[in-house]
């Protein structure tokens, strides 16, 4: 998909849109059904995206054909992470986070409490992801969802992880970044 970009409007009309890189003409655009307040993710010529609608769609990157659809239990404002063929979203019903096939988006596992609007960070066997309701980060088994650890800031964790160097990175609600040495 080089020369391509993948744009949603600040107008909130409900719509993602592929642009050529050069000539900002659009190549194609694809109707989510509500506003999209997450990026979408591009990984091996897919697109996904997650909306208020409560879907996370796939689409063909080269034309917005929908290749699948999933409905989740609320919003979607997390930005979709791809990693070793999962794609993993968060939703703000119930604070859950999802992790779909990424080919088929069939459901592998989801965690409540985990997710909301802050999107996850994927490193390593596993996903980082604060939450809104429990004012918290989450770090969870990749393959199967199971709780590795969480620790409770003072604020809401709306921001996304970072993952570098050995550490993780997460800002919360009550003005402080924490930082966490991985093993």
């Amino acid at each position: 998909m080089a020369g391509v970009i993948i744009t949603i409007p600040p107008s909130g009309d409900g719509y993602l849109y592929a642009l050529n890189a050069s000539t900002s003409t659009k190549l194609w655009s694809y109707n989510t059904g509500k506003d999209v307040f997450s990026s979408p993710a591009v990984a091996n010529g897919v697109v996904y995206i997650g909306s208020l609608v409560h879907n996370v769609d796939a689409l063909n990157a080269s034309t917005g054909a929908l290749l699948w659809s999933y409905t989740t239990g609320g919003a979607v404002g997390s930005s979709p992470a791809v990693a070793n063929g999962v794609v993993y979203v968060g939703c703000s019903g119930g604070d859950r986070l999802y992790a779909l096939t990424a080919s088929t988006g069939a459901k592998l596992w989801s965690h409540a409490g985990a997710g909301g609007s802050s999107s996850p960070a994927v490193a390593n066997g596993v996903v980082y992801v604060g939450s809104g309701n429990a004012d918290a980060l989450f770090a969870l088994n990749a393959r199967t969802g199971a709780l590795l650890w969480s620790y409770t800031t003072g604020g809401t964790v709306y921001s996304s992880p970072a993952v570098a160097n050995g550490m993780v990175y997460v800002s919360s609600g009550d003005g402080n970044v924490y930082a966490f040495g991985l093993k």
